[in-house]
């Protein structure tokens, strides 16, 4: 009697870990995936959304960490390349 108790408590941990897996783990690494996707893809001239909601044009790509956004035509700021979250279509 206790083998199979203690195969229904093994059986038990591995449902969850399956389930913690198939729920929490997954889709976390799928998008960190297709970010990462996203960033390889920015060219100068596309419009991006950032983290906090401004959409701008990329006029300047700085290194591997910072873009230059154009929100206006006299404005212009520099931003995290990890801040855009994604890119702007109407």
């Amino acid at each position: 009697m206790a083998i199979s108790e203690i195969a229904i408590q093994s059986l038990a941990v591995l449902a969850v870990l399956t389930a913690a897996y198939l729920f929490l783990i997954r889709p976390q690494l799928k998008r960190i995936t297709e970010h990462d996707l996203l960033f390889s893809s920015l060219n100068l001239g596309d419009r991006v959304v950032t983290g906090g909601g401004l959409i701008g044009k990329i006029v300047k790509l700085e290194g591997t960490n910072i873009v230059e956004l154009e929100l206006s035509k006299s404005v212009r700021v520099q931003a995290i390349r990890s801040s855009i979250e994604s890119k702007f279509r109407e």
